[in-house]
């Protein structure tokens, strides 16, 4: 099985890792969350364990999930989680204001969860720009067992205090925890670097810098905002690089005519040209009307608020290998009509099944429907229910923190 989360060797810190790509990245106050690692039992499906984790957290909080701010990470080998969860009030309304132009939202403390543990596994402590977490950690799993945090103490003038002075208190509040043992100390990194589809948390420690790779779901289930943004969040990742794989095929389409035409201009030589100019333009003025039709087609996608991208972002999770679109038209302003192929009338038949189970459609018509020995291929047409994709007009406020 392929590790969720990676931990990179130690290596001196590097300027070059400056110049990656970065995302956009709010960092919760490590000292508002309660954690705790929970056990998942073994019959628990990986489409069910979202589900299990949020009732084990409902049992343990004293507030119902709609108050609170919560997310989780899974252990590589999938047999425990790290929980945590905040009350809602407990944050800064203005900077969760914000948390809808992020692309994740995560507690301070994240990289100490996903690769504190190192090679050591000794007690960490963890210093972030308003907190510093405590880990301890055991044989069980890569993810702590043990967690406290506590925020960082400010001056007179508002400013945080240095780390050397914070760190005498807590390991003075810790002292019984601790004993003789010194702790690790990390300083944290709020960047979040990418780098070959990779996402890249850091920590420093004595000069040298402590990395640990992620996928992207993995920080979709450590995102903090409510699932609903969380999820509207992922539909407009999805949908930002459709536009960018239509919008890059375009242009490589657009440079290999000009390309070509460069190429062509210098076999002719200038006295053909000036021959069969009138001759030789009509399929440029072609390929140009064809270009035009096709940026015309992805503006007006761009005008109608991009909502047939969204239909086919929502209905690609109930796909498979056996069927397959080969045209897609719009048909209204709340259906698609797909001309697609299946390997079989069975395909074509559990495939209306499980569209007809998803909340945002209304309804699955089949149409010309015929078999051969290469497969079956039919037209469909999805209905979906009003509302079920708003306008992009439409402002979403974030929600009400009291």
């Amino acid at each position: 099985m392929t590790d969720k989360f990676t931990v990179v060797p130690d290596t001196p810190t590097n300027p070059e890792n400056d110049r990656l790509m970065t995302m956009q990245v709010s960092a919760a106050p490590g000292h508002v969350f309660f954690c705790r690692r929970v056990g998942i039992p073994e019959d628990v499906e990986d489409s069910e364990r979202e589900s299990y984790l949020q009732l084990q957290l409902e049992g343990m909080s004293p507030f119902p999930l709609e108050h609170l701010q919560f997310g989780f990470c899974v252990d590589n080998a999938t047999r425990y989680a790290y929980i945590y969860s905040g009350y809602r009030r407990s944050f800064d309304s203005t900077e969760m204001s914000e948390w809808s132009k992020q692309e994740v939202v995560i507690p301070e403390f994240s990289v100490g969860v996903l690769a504190g543990k190192g090679e050591e596994g000794s007690p960490l402590l963890l210093v972030s720009d308003s907190s510093i977490s405590y880990f301890e950690f055991d044989d069980l799993s890569e993810i702590p067992c043990y967690f406290e945090s506590f925020p960082r103490n400010l001056d007179g003038d508002g400013a945080v205090r240095p780390a050397s002075g914070d760190l005498e208190v807590v390991t003075e509040r810790l002292k019984d925890r601790i004993g003789e043992e010194s702790p690790r100390i990390w300083n944290t990194i709020t960047n979040i670097t990418i780098e070959q589809k990779k996402f890249e948390f850091q920590a420093t420690e004595a000069g040298k810098s402590i990395a640990v790779q992620v996928e992207r779901k993995v920080l979709w289930n450590m995102d903090l905002r409510d699932p609903e943004s969380v999820e509207q969040a992922k539909q407009e990742e999805q949908r930002n690089v459709l536009v960018w794989r239509v919008v890059l095929a375009v242009a490589a389409a657009l440079a290999l005519l000009v390309f070509g035409e460069l190429l062509w201009f210098g076999e002719r030589g200038y006295l053909n040209l000036r021959e069969d100019w009138n001759a030789e333009q009509a399929p440029i003025v072609e390929r140009i009307i064809s270009q035009q039709t096709t940026i015309n087609e992805l503006l007006s996608f761009q005008d109608s608020d991009l909502v047939p991208f969204d239909m086919l972002v929502a209905i690609q999770p109930f796909l498979t290998d056996a069927v397959w679109f080969t045209k897609v038209e719009t048909n209204g302003t709340n259906s698609l009509k797909v001309f697609a192929n299946a390997t079989s009338n069975g395909q074509v038949n559990q495939f209306k099944a499980r569209l007809e189970r998803f909340v945002k459609i209304d309804t699955v018509e089949l149409e010309n429907i015929q078999s051969g020995p290469g497969g079956t291929t039919f037209t469909a047409f999805f209905y979906f229910k009003t509302g079920s994709f708003a306008s992009r007009s439409v402002i979403e406020e974030v929600a009400n923190n009291g």
